[in-house]
């Protein structure tokens, strides 16, 4: 039984590999054709065809996202993801994730707030593409559910007795209903807003996250109370992990 459920897990990551592919092909001559338009190759745009073609790349490498996490996701859930350590500077790695996702906030006028508390020194043994993807989905999703106007806060510090350092991402959105905190990180969950309907997205983001935190000897979890915001936090060891490490 164990082995025919393992068989079934590498089908459906081979799959939605080869599904992937196919999506990936077609998406990539949108995204590199947009850029050429953006690049006036083919000849002048005016300040109005600027800001569509802005607003295509921009849903054309969220949906490029979109598949490489369901990807990943897949591959996490059965166990061939393959992690790589090395020691990394998380203030670079928060910074840079934070400048792949302003132009998304800079169209809601939402401001991000860095309280950055690490030593210049401080690093961490981290595969530092995984923690990214991580960080950047939960960017993605504070900034889908935060009202225009507002900010999005993250924190960074260590302890300095257990050496672990946590990282906080908060907005200011309408907060997540009660019943819907114990299956936050499900995977493809969708919550409600406070009106009753279900929320827009793929439900893979928090999940996706999760699995990458408990690699890393980590956790995560949520704060939120309905009209006050949330907060998600998560934790990264000190201790150095081995090189190579399949999520479990």
């Amino acid at each position: 039984m164990g082995r025919q459920l393992q068989e079934l897990d590498q089908m459906k990551a081979e799959f939605l590999a080869n599904i992937s592919h196919e999506l990936r092909t077609p998406l990539t001559s949108i995204r590199e054709g947009t850029q050429l338009l953006l690049d006036q190759v083919p000849g002048p745009v005016t300040p109005e065809q600027r800001q569509t073609l802005e607003i295509l790349l921009d849903s054309s490498q969220r949906l490029n996202q979109l598949i490489a996490s369901l990807l990943d996701l897949s591959k996490m859930e059965a166990n061939m993801m393959t992690y790589n350590f090395s020691p990394t500077r998380l203030t670079q790695l928060v910074q840079h994730t934070v400048d792949k996702v302003q132009l998304l906030a800079e169209r809601k006028h939402i401001q991000f707030v860095i309280d950055d508390q690490l030593p210049p020194e401080h690093l961490l043994p981290l595969d530092g593409i995984r923690i990214e993807q991580a960080l950047e989905n939960l960017l993605s999703n504070a900034l889908k559910f935060s009202p225009h106007d507002s900010s999005i806060t993250l924190t960074l510090h260590c302890n300095l007795k257990t050496h672990v350092t946590a990282i906080a991402v908060k907005d200011e959105g309408p907060g997540i209903h009660p019943e819907d905190l114990p299956h936050i990180f499900d995977r493809f969950y969708q919550g409600k807003t406070p009106e009753g309907e279900t929320r827009f997205g793929s439900g893979i983001g928090l999940a996706l996250a999760k699995k990458v935190v408990e690699a890393h000897h980590g956790t995560i979890w949520i704060d939120s109370e309905q009209g006050n915001g949330t907060t998600v936090h998560f934790t990264l060891p000190a201790e150095m992990l081995r090189e190579t490490a399949h999520a479990s």
